[in-house]
This record gives C-alpha cells, structure tokens and sequence, in this order.
C-alpha cells in the first residue's frame, strides 16, 4: 500500500519508477505482483527504502482489505523462476478472516467518524490541518485550542485510541524541533481516561497506549510540556507521575490515590499530604521541585460558575 501511495504522489525516485510501473493498478489502486519480475521489485523495494519505510506516509486504508488477498501468492512461478508465483488460493483462504474484520473496522460508524476513512467530511474538518493552522497563526498565540470529544462515543475504545494518536502527532512535531522556539503546554483533562490504556484485538492480543506517557518523559526539551488533570491519580502510571514537576492537589481520601502522590512528591514535601483528606471546597496544596516548602492555597471561584454540583434527592409532593 505504502509503494502505490509513493508511486502516485511522486515521492519515489525517477530513476526506479520503470520498475515498479507494472506492479501498479492504476485503476484500483492495488499492488499486484502475480507474474511479475522478482527482481524488479526487491530492487526497487532497496533503492527506495527510507521513503518506504516512512511514517509519514498515509495510506488509503480502505484498499487494504484486497491488498492482504493480493499478497497471498506462490513466491516463485513454477514456469519461470524469475517471477512471482499465481495466487495462492490456500493462503487466501487463510487470510480472508483478516480480510473481513479490516473491512468492519474501516465501516464502523464511530471509527469512520473519528478518522474519516471514507472521504465524506469537509476539508475543514481535518483535525491535522487545524493544529497545523493554529500553531502556525502568530495571531492565535494568546488562544486556546480546545479539542472536545464530547460528540464522540465510548464504543470500541475509539476515545483512547484517538487521544493516543493525537498525543503521537504531538510527539512527532517535538521530535522534528517544531515547539523548539515557541513552546507549548498540552493539557489533558480527564487524564485517567486515556493514560494507562491498552486495546486489545479479537484474538485477546494487547497494545498499549503509550503517547503521552512518551511525552511526560521526553518532551519538555523538545518544547511540549504536559500538564494533566484527574480525580483519580491511582489510575496514572507511576513513571508519567514522577516526571510531573508541580502537583495541585485538591481533596483526596482515597488512600491509594494518596499514596500515588506521595510517590511521586520528594520526601520533604509528603508529610503534608496528610491534611489531603481535610482540605474544603477551593482549598489545594501546590508543591512541586520548585517549591521548597509545600504551599497551601485558596482557589478563587471562577466568573463563570460550572454545573459541577451534585444533584439533590428531594421529596415528592
């Protein structure tokens, strides 16, 4: 898939274009190798590899389906050694299971609405294109820009996996020194939602999440700080805790969710953490490397209160 996208867009080299001309589908948009010179390929698989290899390429992911029974082919033709083999209808058969739940995948409402795999949103609504446009833009430096997922359900963990791929966009962008002469700080509400998350597939095969983990511990000499906010820090991996430099820490009663702060605090600002569990509304303790004695503060109520308050039971007349 990735050869085609290279191929269309150009992006390969023009000396080795001849080569792979034949193993391109023009009209579907598939790579297709049955009969095809052996040599040819792995030539210009060699001459090509760092851009193959890429991660910025961005496939057609919809095409990937056909493009796995397209795969399943002999490796050599029994006729002529030179080429690839027909298709192999065993190893088809194989992989037509795989085949199926990609093209699931792909339909899936909420997946399609998160990711877009069928073309049908608005230009506008690439979400690239508007953290792109936003950190470019001198005039939005003194803005916010809020990426709400209060639209999007809780099915198939397209949430996390949403959130972890925004997080290693981020990522990538600090890695290439784009945050090097303007930094910026990543604020992820509800932090226990998305950090310390693993998927796991039909056949019970795990992968965690691990973007924002990452950039707890790299980034900040990149220019991308992480700040997070939870109401449960049991929930947050010890390792993204110990690079936090700052804690605002509001009431906490749970005992694990204590001790999580206090692992994470040096030992001469732990003690304190003891009146957590006293603290009343607007109260927190600030603490943090830069603080050498804990801190303890009164919230100023906010312009705009939020319906934040627990409902009431009242009696019925």
């Amino acid at each position: 898939m990735k050869i085609v996208k290279i191929y269309q867009d150009k992006i390969d080299k023009p000396s080795t274009r001849d080569q792979i001309k034949d193993f391109i589908d023009i009209e579907s948009g598939h790579l297709k190798k049955s009969k095809k010179i052996i040599k040819s390929f792995e030539r210009y698989q060699l001459q090509n590899f760092e851009v193959i290899e890429s991660e910025d390429i961005n496939i057609n992911i919809k095409k990937l389906s056909k493009q796995i029974i397209y795969e399943c082919i002999y490796p050599t033709d029994n006729s002529d050694s030179k080429l690839f083999g027909p298709i192999s209808e065993r190893d088809a058969n194989f992989c037509y299971g795989l085949s199926s739940r990609i093209t699931n995948l792909v339909t899936t409402k909420i997946y399609d609405r998160s990711f877009d795999f069928n073309d049908t949103q608005e230009k506008e609504a690439n979400l690239i294109e508007i953290i792109e446009g936003f950190l470019s833009d001198e005039q939005q430096k003194n803005f916010v820009l809020r990426i709400g997922f209060e639209g999007l359900g809780y099915e198939f963990q397209a949430r996390e996996i949403l959130a972890n791929a925004i997080g290693k966009y981020l990522l990538k962008l600090a890695r290439n020194q784009k945050f090097k002469e303007n930094p910026i700080v990543l604020v992820l509400d509800e932090a226990h939602q998305f950090l310390n998350k693993v998927i796991v597939d039909d056949y019970f095969q795990s992968a965690s999440l691990t973007a924002f983990d990452q950039i707890a511990k790299e980034s900040r000499k990149y220019g991308l700080f992480l700040c997070i906010s939870t109401q449960m820090p049991r929930d947050i991996p010890v390792g993204t805790l110990s690079q936090m430099g700052t804690f605002l820490v509001h009431r906490l009663i749970n005992y694990n969710d204590k001790e999580a702060i206090r692992q994470s605090c040096s030992s001469a600002n732990s003690d304190i953490l003891a009146y957590l569990p006293v603290l009343g509304e607007g109260e927190a303790i600030l603490t943090g490397v830069d603080f050498s004695m804990p801190l303890s503060i009164k919230v100023i109520p906010p312009i705009v209160t939020p319906d934040s308050s627990t409902p009431l039971f009242k009696k019925s007349n």
